[in-house]
């Protein structure tokens, strides 16, 4: 009998729904679910009704139940990422529409338009979730380009990272950059550093932002001009004006962090002094890769002197 009850306070539901009344929709649906709590189609109309109603608190509440109870509800799943859209729940909204669109790809566009869910569907957002569980958790910080404020990447900050007290800096959003290239995997770009430094990430946002515009690829064993120098930063960009790519390896991860395609991989920023560039350009990297190892110097310490 509670069932029928259910069912019956869901169609009208539905149809009050249909004729945007989302308050007396919601009530019905409220009512369905007390009577009949193991009813996947009220919990959907209910949180239907309640994000319309501005309530994407209570919606996303909603929404999970109905997933727990018929997790192949592709309606379900894209409210519930919608949801959690609107409440900053990244993670969670993310999985929610990919499972949806697992269930029907044809609303991949749909997708594209809507602008809480398009930046889930950017490669970056997937090298979010890889970063964090290749080197940990993280806060994040947006940067705006200087000349296109509509262009912005992010820099992620994580503790004691790749050692006990250190912090990692890391771009994201750089992987959403296409390459010339063929072939040319996408890329994240890492600076290790000894102190917790507002520099550091303005470095690692102005390196993303020259990679793109000069469209060069950071190949482990190349350097590029000046990058530091540009932040007029202080002694920092006095001594080590430009920036050196390696290879990560002080973050024991392994690469490519997602076979793709595209490919995701990460490359190392070490900043270096105009002295060092100059033995880089005229012996090459091996030689520069080995003075620098012979010398013990630690490039996380954006105080160093040059090992020249």
């Amino acid at each position: 009998m509670s069932l029928r009850a259910a069912d019956a306070l869901t169609a009208e539901g539905n149809d009050l729904f249909q004729r945007q009344q989302y308050a007396d929709a919601a009530a019905r649906f409220e009512r369905a679910v007390v009577v009949y709590p193991s009813h996947p189609q009220a919990w959907k109309g209910l949180g239907h009704s309640l994000l319309c109603l501005g309530r994407p608190d209570d919606a996303a509440r909603a929404f999970d139940r109905a997933v727990g109870l018929r997790p192949d509800s592709a309606t379900a799943l894209w409210g519930g990422a919608l949801a959690h859209a609107d409440l900053g729940h990244g993670i969670v909204a993310r999985n929610y529409l990919l499972r949806a669109l697992s269930l029907q790809p044809t609303w991949v566009d749909m997708a594209r338009g809507v602008p809480q869910l398009a930046p889930f569907l950017k490669l970056s957002a997937r090298a979010g979730e890889l970063l964090r569980l290749a080197i940990g958790t993280h806060s994040a910080r947006t940067f705006q380009h200087a000349s296109h404020e509509s262009r912005a990447i992010d820099v992620l900050r994580v503790g004691d990272s790749p050692k006990h007290n250190m912090v990692t800096y890391a771009s994201l959003g750089l992987c959403d950059h296409t390459w010339r290239e063929e072939g040319r995997p996408r890329v994240e770009v890492l600076l290790a550093s000894l102190v917790d430094r507002e520099v550091c990430a303005q470095i690692v946002a102005n390196i993303a932002f020259h990679l793109q515009d000069k469209g060069f690829f950071p190949e482990p064993g190349t350097m590029m001009r000046d990058v530091v120098a540009v932040l007029d930063a202080g002694e920092v960009s006095e001594k080590l004006p430009h920036v050196y790519f390696a290879v990560p390896r002080p973050w024991h991860v392994r690469l490519p962090l997602d076979e793709g395609p595209p490919a995701i991989t990460l490359a190392m920023a070490v900043p270096v002094s105009e002295r060092e560039y100059a033995y880089w350009r005229q012996f090459g990297y091996k030689a520069f890769e080995a003075l620098v190892e012979q010398s013990k110097v630690d490039v996380a310490d954006l105080g160093r002197a040059s090992v020249l």
